[in-house]
């Protein structure tokens, strides 16, 4: 069964300093200087490959483990990282220009590389960016494939080369069904998040292996982006604060139950 998991690099936005948050002329944000990371829902989709793998052990099905990441140069050290880890082989699409907000070409380069040059039997990756949080791509994937979907995955079982085992997280409750192949998954809010950390001997030995390199173009039909960025601002996540004024704590709590609590406790 050949497993693809798709993941983005994303730059650490808590490192961003506030007065860095204006966008330039061209709706920029300045995040050159901050740490880039592995996206998080990404980071746990890996990580329920390898786990995944881990189960496969006395079931008679065997897993190729591969990865695809649509970024710069900068980012192959995480694909040397999973090589490190055991995947069998990763790739890296150069775009043109910048995804973080065109999640239908994003889903459509993908699509062409399993169409066209890796047959792969499921797709595995995040719900959302950190910095898009679009939420599209995995099902405008799946849409483009003719395959069926799954969102907010969090856990995967072994079943046999055409089957899979997977929970999701529904409303009230998680929901356990055997899938056939093929399918997209989108990963949420999995318990296991981080991925593991490989050996230095396993580096050593296996963080060598070649990358492959694709170029964006090869990858899409021609079609220009319907997409077009307007204005970028900062969520304020700020909340409304009123500062309560006394000389004891004994008075500060009888001012807030006065004023705040006492009307909500008469209506319980």
């Amino acid at each position: 069964m050949k497993i693809l998991g798709c993941f983005k690099i994303v730059p650490n936005l808590d490192l961003v300093a506030e007065e860095d948050w204006a966008a330039d002329d061209r709706l920029q944000i300045d995040t050159g200087y901050v740490k880039i990371q592995w996206d998080c829902f990404d980071e746990s989709a890996l990580e329920m490959m390898l786990k995944l793998s881990d189960l496969s052990e006395g079931f008679d099905v065997v897993y190729e483990l591969n990865a695809l990441t649509i970024g710069k140069r900068q980012h192959e050290p995480f694909l040397k990282t999973l090589y490190a880890l055991g995947f069998g082989h990763t790739v890296r699409v150069n775009p043109e220009k910048d995804q973080t907000f065109c999640p239908e070409q994003t889903a459509e380069m993908i699509k062409n590389y399993v169409l066209k040059m890796s047959g792969h039997d499921v797709i595995v990756m995040g719900t959302q960016s950190s910095d898009g949080s679009n939420m599209k791509t995995p099902l405008l994937l799946a849409e483009m494939l003719g395959w069926p979907c799954i969102t907010q995955v969090i856990g995967l079982e072994p079943v046999d080369e055409t089957h899979l085992k997977v929970k999701s997280q529904i409303s009230g409750g998680n929901l356990i069904q055997t899938v056939k192949l093929p399918c997209v998954l989108a990963v949420g809010n999995a318990p296991s998040s981080y991925l593991r950390v490989p050996t230095l001997k396993a580096k050593m030995k296996l963080g060598k292996q070649p990358i492959e390199q694709i170029d964006g173009a090869q990858l899409t039909d021609g079609a220009e982006s319907t997409v077009e960025l307007i204005s970028l601002d900062k969520v304020d996540n700020h909340r409304e604060t009123v500062l309560i004024e006394g000389d004891s704590a004994e008075e500060k709590a009888r001012i807030l139950y006065d004023s705040y609590l006492k009307g909500r406790v008469e209506k319980l």
